[in-house]
């Protein structure tokens, strides 16, 4: 699997708040090319965040936020908090929500 990268510079705590937008949107566009709803929702006052569908099975679904770890790397994080995958490998961010969204058998 080739790995996509968005940025290259290790995406460090210092990033802007369009920045976020920048990585989110990256992911839904990723997400969108393996035929997945995925639409990046924002608004004033609230992080935003990707709304992430299954396609076959409309209750598998997500929000993926973005943001900093203690060492002020980025990661893509399920709603609950667990990082999925460094905002840099947009492929491999992909292959894990699809895995866990994904319909077994199907």
């Amino acid at each position: 699997m080739a790995e996509n990268r968005v940025s290259g510079k290790h995406a460090r705590a210092d990033l802007q708040p369009g920045d976020r937008i920048h990585y989110l949107e990256a992911l839904a566009e990723r997400l969108r090319r393996e035929g997945w709803y995925a639409r990046v929702i924002s608004s004033a006052g609230e992080a935003a965040l990707v709304r992430v569908v299954n396609p076959s099975a409309a209750p598998l679904n997500d929000d993926i936020t973005v943001g900093p770890d203690r060492a002020g790397l980025w990661w893509f994080r399920w709603s609950f908090g667990t990082r999925i995958a460094h905002v840099d490998n947009l492929d491999i961010a992909a292959a894990r929500i699809i895995q866990v969204l994904g319909c077994p058998g199907r």
